[in-house]
């Protein structure tokens, strides 16, 4: 009975492990098998990432890369968490194209590159929020081990393997008064060795509608409240995107114009040191721009809490006003800033950093300057961030100190017994 019994539980076994099996062939339920991308097909693939060039922190950054392949491109996606920020793959002295996404608090990253590269060291830069530094690491991808996921989904135009960079001082958001003849700031464009032409454009946005904004005298008005872009743009025919047009990059700067005056930044000229008529141009800048990454740099060993922003004067046809003494700038800084901890400095075009005093005015920072360009308002204080070889010494420590209470362990036990040993001696 016991025999029958267990041929019936192995038949209808086999039975359901077939039915299984066909359900996956019939439903696609079996997507994923081994492949590599580079000899496989054109598809998506999940392959392993090698993070032993991270000395710490490894379990913030992506351990599996998704490579999808079509044709002769590729395009690798490798992501982090939100303890890390401004992630950089390094690229000599050109910039890799990509495009960037969020996803349940991850920062994920799809490069375009070559198949030559695909399969060589990849070197980032990255700054670790926590120990509030900047880190070098590698990583390589197991190709030969990935698994094929699924087939290549068409999304459309993608960045070409290397894009044109864009050199400006414009912010990315600026507050101006309605009427203002805006001047455009200038800008250059390189990839690699070749320098490239910037060409600009500009639009205004009116119900969802972009109705084009003529450029004059390398400036727009702001005939409207509402907002308005001024669109920098670089191309060459160097390299080419999936859909073989020229590689290019676009800089977006956006204007919001206002009826009463820019509440980012105001001024005041009691010494009557400026002309009739004169405007301020204020922009926070962020990262992703020279300047701030100048100002970061700076702030490296000042302060972990800071802001920057950009500051000009227009006359009224738009050219570019200096004050010849001083007036009073307010900058709407930080709300949770403590104006009474608040640190003001100007940093010049090379980066040298002159500390202004300031004090707090509402929701304002007010101080007296004569000069324009970048201004940084802070919070001095750099939390303390244990070295690497901190963590080295603690460890060294730890291993002497386990070692030390193991040797007097040893030698009060061998001292007991051989007490032991002497009081048995006695007796006897």
């Amino acid at each position: 009975m016991v025999k029958k019994r267990s041929k019936l539980i192995a038949f209808f076994a086999a039975m359901l492990m077939s039915l299984i099996m066909l359900a996956a062939l019939m439903g696609g339920g079996l997507t994923a098998y081994a492949d590599s991308p580079v000899q496989g097909s054109d598809g998506v693939y999940s392959v392993l990432v090698n993070l032993s060039g991270l000395a710490m922190g490894a379990d913030n950054f992506s351990s599996s890369a998704t490579v999808e392949k079509s044709d002769d491109n590729y395009y690798m996606t490798f992501g982090h968490s939100s303890s890390v920020d401004d992630l950089v793959l390094e690229s000599g002295n050109m910039q890799t194209g990509y495009t960037v996404r969020t996803e349940n608090g991850w920062t994920y990253y799809t490069y375009t590159m070559s198949e030559e590269r695909l399969q060589s060291s990849l070197s980032f830069t990255a700054y670790i929020v926590p120990m509030s530094m900047t880190v070098d690491f590698s990583i390589t991808l197991d190709l030969s081990a990935g698994t094929r996921t699924g087939d290549y989904v068409d999304v459309g135009e993608r960045p070409a393997e290397y894009v044109p960079v864009i050199q400006t001082t414009a912010g990315r958001e600026y507050e101006a008064s309605r009427g203002l003849v805006f001047p455009i700031p200038s800008a250059t464009a390189t990839l690699g060795n070749e320098n490239l032409d910037v060409s600009i454009s500009a639009y205004y946005v009116q119900g969802g509608e972009q109705t084009k904004v003529p450029v004059t005298n390398n400036s727009i008005t702001l005939e409207n409240v509402g907002e308005y872009h001024v669109v920098y743009r670089a191309e060459s025919a160097t390299y080419k995107t999936n859909l073989g047009n020229n590689t290019y990059t676009e800089y977006d700067v956006a204007i919001t114009s206002v009826a009463g005056g820019s509440t980012l930044a105001k001024f005041e000229d009691a010494n009557g040191v400026l002309a009739e008529g004169t405007s301020l141009l204020a922009s926070r800048i962020t990262a992703g721009s020279s300047i701030f990454a100048t100002a970061a740099d700076k702030m490296a060993s000042i302060a972990d809490n800071f802001e920057v922003f950009g500051i000009s004067l227009v006359q009224s046809d738009g050219a570019e006003a200096t004050p010849d003494g001083n007036i009073t700038l307010y900058l709407q800084a930080d709300m949770t800033y403590d104006r009474n901890e608040v640190v003001v400095y100007h940093m010049a075009d090379d980066g040298t950093l002159t500390e202004i005093v300031a004090d707090g005015y509402g929701r304002y920072v007010r101080f007296d300057t004569d000069k324009t360009g970048t201004f940084i308002v802070c919070i001095p204080g750099v939390a303390f961030v244990m070295p690497m070889w901190g963590y080295a010494v603690i460890l060294v420590a730890c291993v002497l100190v386990v070692a030390a209470a193991v040797t007097v362990t040893v030698i009060l036990v061998r001292r007991k017994k051989k007490a032991k040993k002497l009081q048995e001696n006695a007796i006897e």
